[in-house]
């Protein structure tokens, strides 16, 4: 993964404990995590050819004309032997650059699961510190109900309150 786009995991985790308020959720896209090495480079142009609906029409016109222009021309005249075995050689690569785009995306989605479960505990965090605001909340008004049924601060100090009739 990149290191400059990904920040580190223990780091966000404990910043988001310890001051939820201060998270700010992040948006962790593929290109976020595109590999720095020459290899990640070539594998992402890959993927990006081979997945294309450009090459899957072109594939598909080249097999068309292939089979029309090479008993025309001649160059082929039972096109279907010839044209398997150069449409079976590119398989192996093809089937390689699938595992690598799997992989990559994998890391993104990686990437993209660490981004949330830092976001969800903010928000965990975040949740606990209202219910202490709400518990605090609670005893002030227990305390406030307890002052008004009893008459409230001025009926203790000029000695009446509960009892003093």
């Amino acid at each position: 993964m990149a290191a400059s786009t990904v920040p580190d995991t223990a780091v966000e985790l404990s910043r988001a404990t310890s001051d939820p308020h201060l998270h700010q959720p992040r948006l962790v896209m593929s290109r976020d995590v595109a590999g720095e090495r020459v290899l990640d480079r070539i594998a992402d142009f890959v993927n990006k050819l081979i997945g294309s609906m450009y090459l899957f029409v072109a594939i598909t016109v080249g097999i068309v004309v292939w089979l029309f222009a090479g008993n025309i021309v001649g160059f082929d005249k039972t096109p279907w032997p010839l044209l398997l075995t150069l449409l079976n050689l590119p398989q192996l690569s093809i089937m390689i650059s699938l595992q690598v785009s799997a992989n990559r995306a994998q890391q993104a989605s990686d990437a993209r699961a660490l981004a949330d479960h830092a976001t969800l505990v903010a928000l965990h965090e975040l949740a606990k510190k209202q219910v202490l605001i709400l518990d605090g909340q609670n005893k002030v008004l227990q305390i406030l109900e307890r002052a008004v049924a009893g008459g409230g601060p001025q009926a203790h100090a000029q000695g009446g309150g509960p009892g003093a009739a």
